[in-house]
């Protein structure tokens, strides 16, 4: 990535983007134009030595704080992207993983060796429980759950990296501004996805996870815009398994020494390694029903 200015004068950043280049440019040029603010290409995409570069407007704005404000904004921002009806021809379509029980058993072990590394050895006992049993729990009951109902599961199009250092505070909100991994994915899934990583790589946000009520008035901003069927709900916690295993312990393994150690992303890792993902609920129903 790299940040420039036209010949006109306008602050851009360059990038290069995956080869649904035209795709993800007409999805995001079609956001814009229904008022969701996020990036679309000011120039290409231009296809350069087999990669795809785009030109980006840069934004200015202010990085996450962690602040209340913040938080119900995110939630509002992804609840209209989820809502929204940009069409999404050519973006990449969801697919179920191929993982074999060997894969997550060596997941495991190499798992169990970062935290005896990493944390304390009462925390790193524990944290070896958590993800036990969390993958024990996705292999027997929540994945096989989750494609048994894969077709109650709404689709929509999606960033697929929906967090914190992903958006820029702009003086009209947020504005999310690194699009490029996206596609047609179940919209539960990416909302999961935000629950598990919003606060990852995120240097001015707080030291762990989303807490408990920051998830509550994140969800409740996302809720005014989007009406969670009866399936998504009862699928909610399997959803949580589904991105807790395949994005956030890949986030604990790939991390690297200098990351363990700062500050923030350090205080994060180590709370997703300790995490309980039973206090994250969906808003309650009309009939006043939570789940």
């Amino acid at each position: 990535m790299h940040r420039g200015r036209t010949t006109g004068g306008e602050s851009v950043v360059v990038k290069v983007t995956d080869r649904r280049a035209e795709a993800m440019a007409q999805w995001t040029r079609a956001l814009a134009a229904r008022g969701i603010p996020v990036v679309s290409p000011v120039r290409g995409p231009l296809e350069h030595a087999r990669e795809h570069w785009v030109v980006y407007p840069f934004i200015e704005g202010e990085v996450y704080a962690g602040r209340s404000g913040q938080i119900r904004s995110a939630g509002d921002l992804l609840g209209r992207l989820h809502a929204s009806d940009a069409p999404t021809a050519g973006l990449g379509e969801y697919g179920h993983p191929g993982t074999r029980r060997a894969e997550v058993d060596n997941d495991l072990m190499g798992l169990r060796e970062v935290f005896d590394a990493k944390l304390a050895p009462d925390s790193a006992r524990q944290a070896r429980a958590i993800v036990t049993t969390l993958a024990e729990r996705w292999w027997s009951r929540s994945w096989p759950l989750l494609k048994e109902r894969d077709e109650e599961l709404p689709r929509c199009g999606v960033s697929s990296d929906f967090k914190a250092s992903n958006l820029v505070f702009a003086s009209r909100g947020p504005v999310l501004i690194d699009p490029d991994n996206g596609g047609v994915e179940p919209r539960l899934f990416d909302l999961a996805e935000a629950l598990v990583l919003f606060h990852y790589e995120s240097p001015g946000g707080p030291a762990r996870m989303m807490a408990p009520h920051e998830w509550q008035t994140f969800v409740a901003a996302y809720s005014q815009h989007v009406s969670l069927t009866p399936a998504e709900r009862e699928l909610w916690p399997a959803a949580i398994d589904h991105l807790w295993w395949e994005e956030g312990i890949w986030v604990l393994a790939d991390n690297d020494d200098a990351a363990w150690a700062d500050s923030v992303q350090g205080g994060y890792l180590r709370s997703l390694a300790l995490w309980d993902a039973e206090r994250y609920r969906l808003p309650a129903t009309e009939q006043g029903e939570s789940t």
